[in-house]
């Protein structure tokens, strides 16, 4: 992983297409990057990886002792790594068909086949997004499946606003393997995260997405909310 300069800080590359490859490889091999999102600059590393998890969360200097979300490339990719009920899938796919990608996180009980427990620190569900940033579209393009993705920042030291490249190496530029730019495209600031369970809809946290949004897509299905 030759991506540091002779300071120790990680590269900073542009987001060109082999650069992006380059990216993915190091992904692939167990390393830990930064990459852009649809709101932060994000720690960035393969979720199947348990070594490279850790690290991720030592690098935030935060226990890893959180369920981590699952970036995946198509809002189609959903059932692969997931064991939804008949009455909810439905469900599922208006709200993939219609909001992915987008700022919507779906947490849907996992495939333990497919998503290990150390995923979601031993938890039955996982939860799912598609990012809509041109960059990390490619990068999942070249990994080949998800990725899962957090905030490139010390723990706490972000409050109240978005990590962006210069940022990110500020704080974590000696701990990462490289920083692929590429930023935020569009006006995302947060994502909604719902739980879709025996044909219930709840909204755990209210990002961009408004509930009426969600409702109006769901056809008048009861949407609740748990905050």
């Amino acid at each position: 992983m030759a991506s540091t300069r002779r300071d120790g800080r990680a590269k900073v590359l542009a987001a060109t297409d082999p650069n992006i490859r380059h990216a993915a490889e190091i992904v692939l091999a167990g390393g830990v990057i930064v990459a852009p999102s649809d709101t932060n600059m994000a720690l960035t590393r393969d979720a199947w990886n348990e070594a490279a998890v850790r690290r991720a969360f030592a690098i935030k200097r935060r226990p890893a002792t959180s369920p981590l979300t699952l970036f995946m490339r198509a809002p189609g990719d959903w059932p692969t790594y997931t064991e939804v009920p008949d009455v909810d899938r439905p469900i599922v796919q208006a709200l993939a068909g219609s909001l992915w990608p987008g700022p919507l996180n779906i947490v849907l009980p996992r495939d333990p086949q497919r998503v290990p427990d150390f995923i979601v620190c031993g938890g039955s569900t996982v939860a799912l997004g598609v990012l809509s940033n041109p960059t990390v579209q490619r990068l999942l393009d070249f990994i080949g499946r998800p990725v899962a993705m957090t905030s490139a920042n010390l723990s706490g030291q972000a409050s109240g606003v978005l990590v962006d490249v210069a940022m990110a190496h500020d704080q974590i530029g000696d701990a990462v393997d490289l920083i692929l730019e590429g930023g935020k495209q569009g006006t995302t600031t947060s994502s909604t995260i719902v739980k879709v369970d025996n044909g219930r809809l709840t909204i755990l946290r209210q990002g961009d997405i408004q509930p009426q949004t969600i409702r109006e897509t769901l056809a008048g299905l009861p949407v609740e909310l748990a905050f």
